[in-house]
């Protein structure tokens, strides 16, 4: 089997470093940037994503697309969501009826407010389309640890690659139809991490946590139920294993600028020109996605003032 990963960013990397040492697969790379490509390829790292942890000696990197996609049975797209649209445009040239295209990226594409799998079918690409996600960190999914991602896909040919893929990792793959509904859990749950690390900053103590926590949970099923998602998906990896990891750990940047806005709001600030908070974009598309389904959510407006700054915590809290 051959596995083509675009991008280099951390997820990528770390998964392709995973099945390159624990798969039978040829794992290929490919990256636009010449920076990355020299140092994955000199020194055995990209300090910038995955900072001191060294990389396959063997890594098999390119810059050129045709090669990176020539006989790939498995196409991952692990960029940015912004930039997805750009990517799949570059490559439809390379796809074909039998191609096999997942997704990772999580979000809605700026001003489209689409999630990825529509930008996909937008763009009428051949081939099957899938997304997957789930509860990971990069720097413990590097070094195989016990982890489980939930693949969304309709075609049986993507299932059968992926279960084999990884049938000797620590990684379970379990599978779903509902990529949308996966998708949208995705967005959601970067939004409420933000509004988690608020509140576990006002109030002390693992009960209220929980508390919280699932209140949290069943707001998100019932939004993304009311998006089109199915009710079942609440319970798969990618929804509420991700919603306990990224609103319960402090090495989540959505949850670490929640503390700060509640605690230190200049800090805050300062937090955000240094790092991706995706919470604080994917709201604001959030919003239009509801408008766009004539649907309105007066507590993810008043959480969006939060955000800005422009109300307490205390008055997001009174719509909850």
């Amino acid at each position: 089997m051959q596995v083509t990963i675009l991008g280099t960013g951390a997820f990528g990397l770390a998964l392709g470093n995973l099945l390159h040492e624990k798969s039978n697969a040829d794992i290929i790379f490919w990256t636009a940037f010449e920076e990355e490509y020299l140092e994955i390829t000199n020194n055995n790292t990209y300090d910038k994503v995955l900072t001191g942890i060294e990389l396959a000696s063997d890594l098999d990197v390119t810059m050129d697309l045709k090669t990176a996609l020539n006989n790939s049975d498995l196409i991952i797209v692990a960029i940015p969501c912004n930039h997805v649209r750009e990517v799949l445009t570059r490559i439809k040239d390379y796809l074909n009826n039998d191609s096999r295209v997942i997704l990772v990226s999580k979000g809605l594409e700026k001003d489209t407010d689409l999630l990825m799998t529509e930008i996909y079918k937008e763009l009428n690409l051949k081939g099957n389309v899938s997304y997957l996600a789930g509860p990971t960190f990069a720097k413990e999914l590097i070094v195989n640890s016990k982890a489980g991602l939930t693949l969304g896909t309709k075609d049986n040919k993507t299932k059968e690659l992926m279960l084999e893929l990884f049938k000797d990792t620590n990684v379970e793959i379990e599978v779903i139809e509902d990529y949308i509904g996966l998708q949208l859990y995705g967005v959601i749950k970067n939004v409420l991490a933000i509004l988690m690390g608020s509140l576990n900053s006002k109030y002390s103590g693992d009960s209220t946590n929980a508390y919280y926590l699932t209140k949290v949970y069943n707001y998100a099923k019932k939004l993304v139920v009311s998006l089109g998602g199915n009710e079942s998906t609440a319970n798969c990896y990618g929804a509420l294993g991700d919603i306990l990891l990224t609103c319960n750990s402090k090495t989540s940047r959505n949850y670490s600028y929640g503390v700060l806005l509640y605690t230190n709001k200049e800090e805050a600030e300062v937090y955000k020109k240094h790092y991706t908070v995706e919470g604080s974009i994917a709201i604001n598309s959030l919003i239009k996605l509801l408008e766009k389904n004539n649907q309105k959510s007066l507590f993810i407006e008043k959480l969006s003032e939060y955000f800005n700054s422009n109300i307490s915590l205390d008055e997001v809290l009174k719509l909850f």
